[in-house]
Parts: C-alpha cells; sequence; structure tokens
C-alpha cells in the first residue's frame, strides 16, 4: 500500500474513532435530555431509531435550545463515525480482493 493511500487510511479510521468516542459522550446526553422532555425515540441512545433521529437532524424541529446543544454535537459526531467506516470500507477493499 503507499503512503498516501496509508495516510488516507490512517485519517478515515482516526475520524471514525473519534465519531464513535464523542457519539458515546453526546448520544446518551441528547437521549436523556430528550427523554426528560417527553419524547420517546428508541429504546436507548444507541437505537437505531434515535440514530436516524440524530443523524437526520429531527431535533431541530423541537427549537429546545437545550437538545440542540447537546444533539448537534452528537450528530457531527455520529457523521463522522459513519464516513470514516465507508472511507475506511472504501481503502481496504481492493487490499482485501487481492
Amino acid at each position: 500500500m503507499s503512503a498516501p493511500m496509508m495516510f488516507l487510511l490512517l485519517l478515515t479510521t482516526g475520524m471514525a474513532v473519534t465519531g464513535v468516542a464523542g457519539y458515546l459522550i453526546f448520544g446518551p446526553l441528547s437521549y436523556v435530555q430528550a427523554r426528560d422532555r417527553g419524547l420517546r425515540i428508541g429504546r436507548h441512545a444507541f437505537s437505531p431509531a434515535f440514530l436516524v433521529w440524530i443523524a437526520g437532524g429531527r431535533f431541530r424541529a423541537l427549537g429546545d435550545p437545550a437538545i440542540s446543544g447537546l444533539a448537534t454535537p452528537a450528530r457531527i459526531l455520529c457523521w463522522c463515525f459513519l464516513l470514516g467506516i465507508a472511507g475506511t470500507g472504501l481503502i481496504l477493499l481492493p487490499e482485501a480482493l487481492r
């Protein structure tokens, strides 16, 4: 593997790890804040329904600054994870097919 490809692999893997680590902080906080406001979106902060709600930015329709303040970083970090995993997979796919 060439040096630029290894750099991209390191970059995308680091982006995925950063996304997971950050979402572990902001995801549950956002879920608890939404639950305290009476919203029932999924059973926990890692349920597919809640992840879709966060990643889609549907929390902005509520107009609640407390939820938006926690859910916005969770959304960014969720997308960092998804894009990082996709990038890592795309870089490793040709290597795996050899």
